[in-house]
C-alpha cells in the first residue's frame, strides 16, 4: 500500500513539474497609458489597483507557477474587462461618471482591493485618508 502512495506522489510531482514548462501567456495590454490625474491619486492606483485594472501590471514571481499562473491571468482579464485605467482617457464623460460611481461603491464597501489580493500585497490595503482622496477624485466625475 505504501508503494502505491509513493508512486502516486512521484507521479503527481512529475506532472506538476512538467506543467511548469507549459507557458501561460499573461494578458498583455493594448497600451501602457497611465491615467492623467494628480500624482496622489495615481500613487493610490499604482499601489492598490493597477495590477488588475491597467496595462501596467507588475507580475510577481509566483505568477509564473502553474496553476497560480492560470488563476492570476484569468483574474486580470476579468479585472480589465470591468475597468482598465490604461483606457480611462478614451472613455466618454458619461462612462467615466458611471465607473466612478461603481468604483466608489466598491472601495467604500471594502470589496476593492479584494481580500485575496491584500493577503499577498498587504501594502495595497486602503486607509481612510486614501479612501477620502479617491472619494474626492471620483465625485468630481459625477459633478460634471
Amino acid at each position: 500500500m505504501n508503494k502505491i502512495w509513493i508512486r502516486l506522489g512521484i507521479g503527481l510531482l512529475f506532472v506538476f513539474l512538467v506543467l511548469q514548462f507549459i507557458p501561460v501567456q499573461p494578458p498583455l495590454g493594448k497600451n501602457a497609458n497611465e491615467i492623467k490625474t494628480e500624482e496622489r491619486v495615481k500613487k493610490i492606483f499604482r499601489k492598490s489597483c493597477y495590477d488588475c485594472h491597467s496595462d501596467l501590471v507588475e507580475w510577481p514571481w509566483y505568477s509564473k507557477v502553474f496553476p497560480v499562473s492560470l488563476y492570476i491571468s484569468h483574474h486580470i482579464e476579468e479585472g480589465r474587462e470591468e475597468l482598465n485605467f490604461s483606457e480611462w482617457e478614451t472613455l466618454s464623460k458619461d462612462k467615466k461618471a458611471d465607473l466612478a460611481e461603481e468604483i466608489l461603491e466598491e472601495v467604500e464597501e471594502g470589496h476593492m482591493p479584494p481580500k485575496d489580493y491584500i493577503f499577498l500585497h498587504s501594502n495595497s490595503k486602503l486607509d481612510k485618508e486614501e479612501i477620502e482622496i479617491l472619494r474626492d477624485w471620483l465625485q468630481s466625475y459625477s459633478e460634471n
